[in-house]
């Protein structure tokens, strides 16, 4: 997009930055704030070296110019900060009760969340075709599917939202009209589609489970409500299209069920459609985005050519290698006991005769762990748990004898240890956690890079 279509919305205005995480996203849009022109505070209760690194790498990316219109505040937020200020960027994870963005509300100065900002800017500008893609699980797949299929089509795309080092905001100086722009969406981020009072045109709801409830306090309505406005605020000509799944769940949290959302199933898709993906669960998938993007146009054969070569993105599931007859998988964004057992199931399946080596464990979001316990006999024999509390509940709910298959570590390197001990050929090496990451590890991320770090060297 042209510089002076979009420059007004930034240029000398006074941007409050809430969180200054070192992930590429919160970077990326806070460089492209400052260099349209725009005066940005960055604040963030954290003052740790992470954050930092982070600060001098900003610096060093600025001009002189550029560095007197960057405000830093580290280690506690202000309320004059919020309050005195054109807009308010917020990170992800800003608490529902945060006393700083009440006093924003209060003023009346308007809150973003940075793919909000950029569906709402673009689409007031440009005729672009906005996809957005939700769910407790499977929307990282269903945006990669819909990824693959656009560049196999030649379709000229943009892909936003919850991507890993991938700001938002940088994509308004690449973006034209006739172009796509789908995004990934997690509930944190609809949050501020909720507040700016939108939804993308076409969207995917791919399920809903339990996620997240440490957040929302528990409450499952409130996680619905942020979810739902993938679809809330359509209109007339916007599409939502759900699994059976998400279709029960929309009646159970939010009553009747809006004209414009779909079920979808995956017999839309033909029989003798080979997928290079595991599971029943990822047939779905295929099926959701399958549906999504014939919206654009695009035609069936083309859809169902690029399906077929869709190769499965890192930590969805993915076989990253063999190696002396041991496959080894990973599927480290599995971080609830649903997702993780369907994957287990989907490896058996695929596996039938091996032994399913597995790593999982960790923190707990709050979870129900009672059917994977059950399962575990069945399905896993010998794992490693890294130490948390949602560790402490499987070990809790599974069997004695299935107790003794499975050992607490404190790393990824003594993950790999007792592993690498026990694996033999016919073996499957899976990390497929179902809890979150953090106290072994600094974020998912972290755990993902370290299995594969240590599978690369094999």
């Amino acid at each position: 997009m042209k510089l002076e279509l979009f420059s007004h919305y930034f240029k000398d205005k006074r941007v409050t930055k809430m969180g200054f995480g070192p992930n590429g996203r919160s970077f990326g849009d806070i460089l492209f704030l400052v260099q349209q022109g725009a005066h940005v505070l960055i604040t963030d209760y954290r003052d740790e070296p992470d954050i930092q690194a982070s600060r001098e790498k900003l610096l060093l990316q600025l001009s002189e110019d550029e560095k007197s219109r960057v405000t830093f505040v580290l280690g506690e937020h202000r309320i004059q900060d919020f309050t005195d200020c054109d807009y308010v960027l917020k990170a992800s994870g800003v608490p529902l009760d945060s006393e700083y963005i009440k006093a924003v509300n209060k003023v009346g100065v308007p809150v973003h969340t940075s793919s909000a900002w950029l569906f709402q800017i673009a689409s007031e500008l440009l005729e672009i075709t906005t996809i957005g893609v939700t769910g407790t699980k499977g929307k990282s797949t269903v945006t990669d599917m819909i990824e693959h299929i656009c560049k196999a089509s030649n379709r000229s795309y943009h892909v936003a939202g919850n991507v890993r080092g991938v700001a938002n905001l940088p994509v308004l100086e690449h973006i034209q009209s006739g172009d796509i722009l789908v995004a990934e969406l997690d509930s944190w981020q609809l949050q501020g589609f909720g507040e700016a009072g939108i939804s993308p045109q076409i969207s995917v709801f791919t399920n809903f489970f339990e996620d997240h409830l440490n957040y929302y306090g528990g409450s499952m309505e409130l996680y619905f409500k942020d979810k739902s406005y993938i679809y809330k605020n359509q209109d007339e000509l916007g599409i939502c299209f759900v699994s059976k799944q998400a279709f029960g769940q929309i009646q159970l949290f939010g009553g009747v069920v809006p004209d414009q959302v779909e079920d979808v199933s995956p017999s839309v898709l033909p029989e003798d459609l080979v997928l290079q993906v595991l599971g029943d669960h990822n047939r779905e998938n295929a099926a959701l985005a399958y549906a999504a993007v014939q919206q654009t146009g695009m035609l069936r054969d083309e859809i169902v050519s690029a399906l077929g070569t869709y190769v499965p993105m890192e930590g969805r599931l993915r076989h990253v290698g063999e190696k002396d007859g041991i496959h080894y998988y990973d599927d480290n964004n599995s971080t609830t006991p649903t997702s993780t057992y369907a994957s287990l199931i989907a490896i058996r399946e695929e596996h039938p005769e091996a032994n399913i080596l597995w790593f999982g464990g960790g923190a707990d979001k709050e979870f129900e762990y009672l059917q994977l316990a059950v399962a575990l006999p069945e399905l896993v024999s010998y794992g490693v748990l890294f130490a948390g509390a949602a560790t402490d509940k499987i070990l809790f709910l599974v069997s004695e004898s299935m107790k003794e298959r499975l050992q607490v570590v404190n790393s990824m390197e003594e993950a790999w240890t007792h592993i690498d001990s026990a694996k033999q050929k016919g073996d499957v090496v899976v990390l497929s956690p179902g809890a979150a990451s953090f106290g072994v590890f600094l974020n998912e991320y972290e755990r993902g890079d370290q299995y594969n770090e240590h599978i690369k060297k094999i």
